[in-house]
């Protein structure tokens, strides 16, 4: 469960500020689900608390640096609307990775994976529109 810090809106996006009720980190993502779907993150409210799940977008490193992330793979075919995602634990938290690359990895195995961004794909049932469809 996510608890909504913070929402900051644009024009047609908005970056909206979670923190993870149990373990405490705080995640900055973003949401553009209002310009794939009628049905969007519109509803959720500043204080109140949402099941929310989040993927990384960025790729895979060899070897560690300042700004990666390590990862441990937990499920290789985790489902989020129309797509398989990869699931996986950044020390107590979990998110999804996009699976183009990670096709040859196995669960338990970790990797470095530097991201640029965090995005808003799923609250509580409602799904983001880009998954909702096999052309992501």
């Amino acid at each position: 469960m996510h608890r909504v810090i913070s929402i900051n809106q644009a024009v047609a996006t908005r970056t909206i500020q979670l923190e993870n009720i149990e373990t405490g980190t705080i995640d900055m993502c973003f949401d553009d689900s209002s310009i794939t779907t009628y049905k969007d993150f519109g509803f959720i409210e500043i204080g109140k608390e949402y099941d929310c799940k989040i993927v990384l977008i960025g790729d895979i490193i060899c070897g560690k640096c300042n700004q990666s992330v390590s990862c441990e793979i937990v499920d290789l075919n985790a489902a989020i609307g129309e797509k398989t995602l990869v699931q996986v634990g950044v020390d107590e938290d979990t998110y999804y990775l996009p699976r183009s690359g990670l096709e040859e990895c196995i669960v338990g195995e970790r990797i470095e994976y530097i991201y640029t961004r965090k995005d808003l794909v799923q609250v509580n049932d409602v799904i983001h529109g880009d998954l909702l469809t096999t052309l992501w």
